[in-house]
């Protein structure tokens, strides 16, 4: 049986996310307004690829 860990498939998103934030931040200027639509749509789609990942096979 293949599980996949759906905790660590989101947190590692989120860090990827939260990282890609900091290196824009250090080699560019953060448009703030662009960062405030773009995050509650990643984190919709984070949980999103979550609950698919998490159903099981009936």
């Amino acid at each position: 049986m293949n599980r996949r860990d759906v905790t660590a498939f989101n947190a590692g998103l989120v860090f990827l996310v939260v990282a890609a934030l900091g290196l824009w931040m250090a080699f560019g200027d953060v448009n703030w307004k662009l960062v405030s639509i773009a995050a509650p749509l990643a984190l919709v789609f984070i949980g999103g690829a979550g609950l698919i990942l998490s159903r099981t096979k009936s």
